[in-house]
Order: C-alpha cells, then sequence, then structure tokens
C-alpha cells in the first residue's frame, strides 16, 4: 500500500512553454500524446492565455435502476455519460477566436504601416453554426512535475455572458463537451510526479 507522498499532491499552474503553450488544438486524427511531459509536435496550435479560474473538468453519469418483480433494485445501469471541460479565453486572437467560433467564421488581417496603417485585425462573424469536432490538449506544470488533459474528439457548445468593460480584462466563457473516441473514453488525464530515478 502507498504512504503519504507529497510528489503526488499537484498544484497544477499552465505551462506556458514557449513550443505550444497551456490550451491547444489540432484536427481530429492527429497523433495523440501518450505521457504528461512530451512536447507536443508543430500540428498543434497555441490558443493562449485562460482566465484565472482555470480548466474545470465536470463528469456526469445517470443511471437506471433495474428492479425485480419485488420492486428491490438489483442493478443499476449507465443510462448517460457526459464529460465536459469548461474555461474562459483572455487571449483574443486568431487562433483562440477559431476555436471558439470556427475557422470559417473569423478573418484575420495583419498590421500595416503607411497614411491607412492598422494594428492587427480580427472580425469573428457569430450565428447560429456550431465549431467543428476538433482534439484538445491542456498541458499543466508543478515545479518538475506535469499533468495533461487531453480531449480526442472535443466540441465547442456553449459560452457565457461576455462582458466588455474596463475593470476587467476581456474574456469568453466557454464549455465544451467530449465525446467517445471510438474506446468507449472521451477524456484522458496524464501525471508525472518529475521525480526521475538515480542512474
Amino acid at each position: 500500500m502507498a504512504g503519504l507522498d507529497a510528489n503526488k499532491v499537484y498544484l497544477p499552474a499552465p505551462d506556458q512553454s514557449p513550443t505550444t503553450g497551456a490550451v491547444n488544438t489540432a484536427a481530429t486524427g492527429t497523433a495523440a500524446p501518450t505521457d504528461a511531459k512530451t512536447a507536443l509536435p508543430s500540428t498543434w496550435t497555441s490558443s493562449g492565455y485562460i482566465g484565472p479560474d482555470g480548466l474545470s473538468m465536470s463528469i456526469s453519469k445517470s443511471f437506471t435502476d433495474i428492479l425485480d418483480w419485488s420492486q428491490s433494485m438489483v442493478r443499476r445501469a449507465l443510462s448517460n455519460y457526459t464529460g465536459r471541460l469548461s474555461m474562459s479565453v483572455m487571449q483574443i486572437d486568431e487562433d483562440s477566436a477559431k476555436l471558439m467560433f470556427g475557422d470559417s467564421n473569423v478573418t484575420h488581417t495583419a498590421a500595416t504601416s503607411g497614411s491607412s496603417a492598422h494594428g492587427d485585425q480580427l472580425k469573428i462573424a457569430i450565428g447560429s453554426d456550431v465549431p467543428p469536432v476538433k482534439s484538445f490538449c491542456f498541458n499543466m506544470k508543478d515545479g518538475d512535475a506535469r499533468v495533461r488533459v487531453y480531449v480526442p474528439r472535443g466540441q465547442v457548445t456553449e459560452m457565457g455572458d461576455v462582458q466588455f468593460v474596463p475593470s476587467a480584462a476581456h474574456m469568453i466563457p466557454i464549455t465544451i463537451d467530449t465525446y467517445d473516441d471510438g474506446t468507449g473514453h472521451s477524456i484522458y488525464v496524464f501525471y508525472d510526479d518529475g521525480k526521475v530515478l538515480s542512474a
């Protein structure tokens, strides 16, 4: 039996490493990560900062009671499973906008110079269409320890209220529903306590 081990107590902060960052997306079918630490390949796109409440994971299972003739419960059958992630997107740029609204609804125009100069421009078309299903990967660290949440097939399905105020960072709260990857699973969580063995 394992004893007390403080190395197994994680305080996961976003891993803002320069390669991919903490929040990443890729096309479904992209090679899946297999551990908490190996760097993601360049096929993954970073979606920048998220708000101070971090990433939340919600797992819900509902059951149907199986009763016998005397109306006593003999078993419970799973009737519904839902895996959801939620966060607030704080960095509003081309990549994060495509994550939330879909590639076809985002138009990016690079900054220019000269008499008609303008800054980096972003146009987001918002309507009833739903963003496509993508793969998601969230990288976290705690010193040398690492935590990774991987979703093979996920889709942004809900957005919370968006406020435009001068007293707080502009954030867009989103919910990502996760779907079965064909194995009966929709979310994978990897841990690495960072304590390597001496040679």
